[in-house]
């Protein structure tokens, strides 16, 4: 699946983090279950983090291809999607290791509901 990471603005340079810290964390983990890969068009996973202040926000969607059963028209589709806010007391890592966490939720969810397409 394709990994797009958006979102990261002024407010997380302050506290140093960065689109590459983020991107390599979520990276990581999908490479790890065997699900990324940079050449894929769709599906894809949107992380987005904004920080504004000591608050901080995060969104994950798995968004795939879904068929319209009325129209036979194919569209692009979230299927799956989780979220945190909270605050972060100026620690770039506490925001990566929440994102982390909703990670981890997504992955056992994927890899149970596609377990037989997984395991081949």
């Amino acid at each position: 699946m394709k990994l797009l990471v958006l979102g990261v603005d002024d407010d997380a340079g302050k506290i140093g983090l960065t689109k590459s810290r983020l991107q390599t964390a979520a990276e990581s983990r999908l490479r790890s279950a065997r699900l990324y890969d940079s050449d894929a068009a769709i599906p894809i996973l949107y992380v987005n983090v904004n920080v504004v202040g000591r608050a901080f926000n995060i969104d994950l969607e798995y968004n795939k291809p879904v068929r319209d059963v009325a129209t036979g028209e194919l569209w692009l589709a979230t299927t799956w999607g989780a979220g945190s806010t909270g605050t972060h007391g100026g620690n770039a890592g506490y925001i990566v290791s929440v994102l982390s966490e909703k990670l981890d939720q997504f992955l056992v969810e994927y890899l149970r509901v596609n377990e037989s397409a997984c395991s081949r």
